[in-house]
């Protein structure tokens, strides 16, 4: 039995452009976010989604309600989903990072599954949370079109899971904001990634 899920990461925020860490800040879509949202929802109009879950944080909330109007759908939300915490270095951007906190900023680098920011969470600690949601989802829906509005930190380490990549690479992943990923999972250990970052809907 196949399930589909499609992964999408939320539209873009003032913080997204200024290149500011949110984590799990609440913050909400610019105008150009909106018009991502919309963008991506005329592109999923034509898909069979079932079921829609999002991260309860406004900016992915936001862009999967774009999604639920076309399917009309609700979306649920869940704080499992949530952008990793960057604790302490919300609201920084990457230099500030750097040079306010440069040996927390060496310990992710070199391994940013086992270490966080100060307050934050590791990779470790979104994947044991986000993993096991997402199990949880797949097991009420076997068979169904699933689509998750979630974070580039979340999908990073959720794609890293299924398909056996080390935590430490997951953040060398590319995700675009409303980029569109689709998993084929059929069982465990069985999956297929049918696309990954694909943003073509926002090509003019």
């Amino acid at each position: 039995m196949e399930t589909k899920i499609i992964l999408v990461r939320h539209g873009e925020t003032d913080w997204n452009r200024e290149l500011r860490f949110q984590g799990s800040k609440d913050i909400q879509l610019n105008d150009n976010g909106i018009e991502q949202a919309e963008k991506l929802a005329q592109r999923l109009a034509a898909e069979e989604i079932d079921v829609i879950y999002a991260s309860d944080l406004g900016r992915a909330y936001q862009t999967a309600k774009a999604v639920a109007k076309e399917h009309d759908l609700k979306v649920d939300k869940f704080k499992e989903l949530q952008e990793i915490s960057f604790g302490q270095w919300e609201g920084l951007t990457y230099n500030q990072i750097q040079e306010k906190y440069q040996a927390e900023w060496a310990m992710w680098e070199e391994d940013p599954a086992l270490n966080g920011a100060p307050e934050g969470e590791s990779l470790k600690d979104v994947q044991e949370r986000s993993i096991k949601k997402l199990e949880e989802i797949i097991s009420r829906h076997l068979g169904n079109t699933i689509l998750i509005v979630s974070h580039g930190g979340v999908i990073k380490v959720l794609i890293s899971t299924l398909f056996g990549i080390p935590l430490a690479k997951a953040w060398q992943l590319m995700q675009s904001n409303t980029s569109v990923n689709i998993i084929n999972y059929y069982e465990e250990d069985k999956v297929a990634l049918e696309l990954f970052n694909c943003t073509k809907h926002l090509e003019d």
